[in-house]
């Protein structure tokens, strides 16, 4: 059985392996993700997992397959495999070394109708999102953001898939499904603009929808005319902090001055556009954060659909952790609780799609006063109004030390 680790959810991920294996001790479970790409020594030591797949997985998974129709996978008969550590007497074995699938065209389509879509299906109704199946078009990101796990889990260049071979899957999912939207999980959709036109030319003579992630300083007119000409729906973009000095450490460089441009594009032909941002980075001030929240009403009033407000989180192998205390990535998935201030609209935001750290990492707000600002972000922006630093301290001092549920 393969078990993906994330940042936040890892505990509960842990607990399933240990139940799975009291009922069915014979079978070996397989740990990856990005979590046991950064953290393998920490997840392999708690005896939950029988080994880890240290960064991408196709080819090592192959080989954990193949080795277990001849018993249990072990370091003797899945020694060609550079990227799959093991538990040992003193810590994990592994040898540091990763390979990954240089030509990804290779790689056959992800074929969903092999389980049972129903229950996924059910859920992105009830969420009222199109019914989705998922793909990427690449591996890695050319930026290098500190806050960022995608430079350690896929190091070295951006590799993609052809745009013949992209538009052939889709055309499968299609075939499988009927009317499908594909959801494409790429960093940066957008960065490469040959391969997009040539994706673009072949999208037009398609009926798939689809929805993508990319930077809001790559939409321009022509970007957005030809999203819109071919079936795009759905368009996330990470804008993080309003704050340029803010963009600049933490390395993110978008140009603040294109996004709300983008945005309205987007509108224009719509598309449902979300964005997301983040508070409560190490170096960040009060005066920034509320930057950030003005910045955000201001794209609700160009036509933003929806946004997502994170706390900052020290996410394990990111450049942001390595300045800190091996302990200190640890984060909980947000679950509510009363001594947080807010509620109703708020809450209900954070509870579908938050984390908190369990180390407090800005100078100026704890992390209860972060949960605060956040809910207190989510109201404002839903109701057009701006903030300003001295009321964030006012609405967030009553929350201090209150401990993050």
């Amino acid at each position: 059985m393969g078990v993906p680790f994330y940042q936040g959810s890892h505990e509960a991920a842990l607990e399933l392996c240990r139940k799975v294996k009291s009922g069915n001790p014979g079978i070996i479970i397989a740990g990856g993700g990005p979590l046991m790409t950064a953290r393998y020594d920490a997840l392999l030591g708690t005896g939950a997992v029988d080994l880890g797949v240290v960064g991408e997985g196709e080819l090592p998974i192959y080989e954990i397959a193949s080795a277990s129709r001849n018993g249990r996978v072990n370091r003797d008969n899945v020694t060609s495999s550079d990227a799959i550590a093991f538990p040992g007497e003193s810590g994990p074995i592994f040898n540091e070394n990763r390979r990954h699938v240089e030509n990804l065209d290779e790689l056959p389509f992800i074929d969903y109708s092999l389980i049972d879509m129903a229950p996924y299906f059910k859920m992105q109704d009830e969420l009222e999102v199109p019914r989705s199946v998922f793909m990427t078009t690449s591996r890695g990101c050319a930026y290098k953001c500190t806050f960022c796990a995608s430079p350690n889990l896929w190091p070295g260049r951006v590799r993609r898939y052809s745009p013949a071979r992209v538009l052939a899957e889709m055309e499968f999912h299609a075939r499988n499904f009927g009317k499908i939207n594909i959801g494409f999980l790429d960093d940066s959709f957008f960065a490469d603009k040959k391969w997009l036109a040539e994706f673009f030319a072949g999208a037009a003579k398609t009926e798939t929808t689809y929805s993508c992630i990319g930077r809001a300083d790559h939409i321009g007119p022509e970007e957005a005319e030809l999203l819109g000409a071919t079936g795009c729906r759905f368009v996330s973009m990470g804008v993080e902090s309003g704050s340029a000095r803010m963009q600049k450490l933490i390395r993110k460089k978008l140009d603040l001055s294109k996004v709300r441009g983008a945005v309205s594009r987007l509108s224009s032909k719509g598309i449902y556009c979300r964005c997301f941002f983040m508070a409560g980075f190490p170096d960040e001030t009060v005066e920034e954060m509320a930057e950030t929240i003005n910045l955000a009403v201001d794209l609700k009033k160009a036509g933003m659909t929806d946004c997502t407000f994170f706390i900052a989180n020290l996410y394990a192998g990111t450049e942001l952790s390595s300045n800190y205390d091996s302990g200190l990535w640890r984060s909980k998935i947000y679950r509510g609780g009363e001594r947080e201030t807010g509620g109703g609209f708020s809450d209900e935001k954070m509870l579908r799609y938050s984390s908190v750290p369990d180390a407090d990492l800005n100078p100026f707000l704890d992390r209860s006063q972060l949960v605060a600002l956040v809910k207190t972000a989510y109201s404002r922006i839903n109701r057009l109004e701006y903030i300003t630093a001295s009321e964030i301290l006012k609405l967030t001092e009553t929350a201090r030390g209150g401990g993050a549920r």
